[in-house]
């Protein structure tokens, strides 16, 4: 009875192993079985599984051919690699690091997707520091340990492309090559390409009137002013605080020559102006007129025809403060000597 139920168990125990493998079988083809090895030999390998229908029926072995890791590439699209052979690939890192075992037969590998690899361009990321204290810069360009707005002598990581680079890249580019980089020379290696040199540019010279060094003719630059709106200084060299006044440049500070179709809202680096105080415009005082009732006294309130009080109603008897003014009357004698002196300038018409 020992010996029947023993074998009872090892029956099931291999019935249950086969079923985990067999289990998706008709989904698949054999290809997909082949397709689950653990080896990374190239070579194919047989493996030997053994299989019982019963527990008293002899046994009988299958053989398992399995290959390496099915990876296809297309010639005109970017490679496709089978997802089998990544998840393979990562369990057996995975059993190894820990000193484990995988068999073939335990493996449950998911369907067999092509992926396609996406190639995308390297992306170079640019970092600059700021040139006074060493920090490096932020999403903004204002440095966030000694508040210096980025300027050009703020180093750049990795440096700018030159002119020559930038052509060299666009003409490869056109071409529809990738850019040419100039492989450092090793000591077997064979010798890089010899760089052209770079002609000299022709300089315009005038010779001097007084026999010294000769005239080089230069481009025209335009110097630019900023001047200080509270106290009318001119701003020297790239300084942004006034020496007068210590007014930081903000945007009402004006530019000579001015450039206002490009900059209308200010000026790059210009803060915004602080608030100030409005400036005190002189009006002509003006005087309250005050009506009381001519009866009790009582002050009218404004806008009402009678009083409140009595009832009076306001009229050229009520009085008012302060009173209007009177025209002042003519002095009979300076009438007179006015109209006397008058007749005396009259021409006779004779």
């Amino acid at each position: 009875m020992d010996q029947s139920r023993k074998k009872e168990d090892v029956g099931s125990r291999f019935l249950n192993r086969m079923g985990s493998v067999f289990r998706r079988k008709p989904r698949r083809t054999e290809s997909t079985v082949s397709n689950i090895t653990i080896e990374e030999d190239a070579t194919p390998t047989a493996t030997t599984i053994p299989t019982t229908t019963s527990g008293f029926q002899p046994t009988t072995t299958t053989t398992i051919t399995a290959g390496p890791a099915a990876t296809t590439t297309n010639r005109n699209s970017a490679p496709v690699v089978q997802w089998s052979a990544i998840k393979q690939e990562r369990a057996r890192a995975l059993f190894a690091k820990y000193g484990l075992t995988l068999e073939p037969e335990e493996w449950m590998s998911p369907r067999n997707l092509e992926v396609q690899r996406v190639e995308k361009p390297i992306r170079m990321r640019v970092r600059r520091s700021c040139h006074r204290c060493q920090t490096t810069f932020g999403s903004d360009k204002v440095c966030s340990s000694c508040q210096h707005v980025r300027c050009k002598k703020c180093p750049r990581h990795p440096p700018p492309r030159t002119k020559e680079e930038k052509e060299a890249r666009a003409l490869a580019k056109a071409q529809g090559k990738a850019p040419e980089k100039p492989a450092a020379a090793g000591p077997s290696g064979p010798a890089p390409a010899a760089v052209p040199a770079k002609k000299p540019k022709q300089l315009l010279t005038l010779p001097s009137r007084t026999g010294g060094q000769d005239l080089v003719y230069k481009q025209i630059r335009q110097r630019v002013r900023r001047t200080c709106h509270r106290c009318q200084t001119v701003f020297h060299g790239d300084s942004k605080e006034c020496e007068n006044c210590a007014h930081i440049r903000c945007k009402k500070c004006p530019r000579d020559p001015p450039k206002l179709s490009k900059y209308p809202d200010g000026y790059p680096g210009d803060v915004d102006p602080p608030p100030e105080r409005p400036q005190r415009v002189w009006r002509k005082p003006r005087m309250r007129v005050r009506y009381f009732c001519n009866q009790c006294d009582n002050l009218f309130v404004s806008g009402e025809q009678a009083c409140s009080n009595c009832g009076q109603d306001k009229g050229p008897e009520t009085r008012r403060d302060p009173p209007k003014k009177q025209k002042p009357e003519l002095d009979p004698e300076v009438v007179r000597r006015v109209q006397e002196r008058l007749a005396s300038l009259q021409v006779n018409d004779g």
